[in-house]
C-alpha cells in the first residue's frame, strides 16, 4: 500500500524519529499529540508488517506500507 502526497514534506532530521511515540517535528500541527505514526507502526508490525517512508521537505511524502501473509 502506497500513501503519497505532495504537501510540505518531514524534515531529514525528524525523519529518524517519526515513528517515535509523542515525537512532534517543529512544523507539526499545534493539536497534534504525536501518537497517529507510532500507533500505525504498532499496528502494522502486530499485523506481520512493515511500514517505510521517504520524504523531501518543500516536496511531499510517500509512505509504503507491506503486509506479508504467515
Amino acid at each position: 500500500i502506497t500513501i503519497e502526497d505532495n504537501g510540505s514534506g518531514i524534515e531529514e532530521k525528524d525523519l529518524p524519529h517519526i515513528f517515535e511515540r509523542f515525537y512532534k517535528a517543529e512544523n507539526a500541527s499545534s493539536q497534534s499529540v504525536g501518537i497517529g505514526l507510532a500507533l500505525a507502526k504498532q499496528i502494522i508490525s502486530a499485523h506481520n508488517g512493515t511500514i517505510e517512508v521517504e520524504s523531501i521537505h518543500g516536496k511531499g511524502t510517500i509512505f509504503l506500507v507491506k503486509l506479508y501473509h504467515t
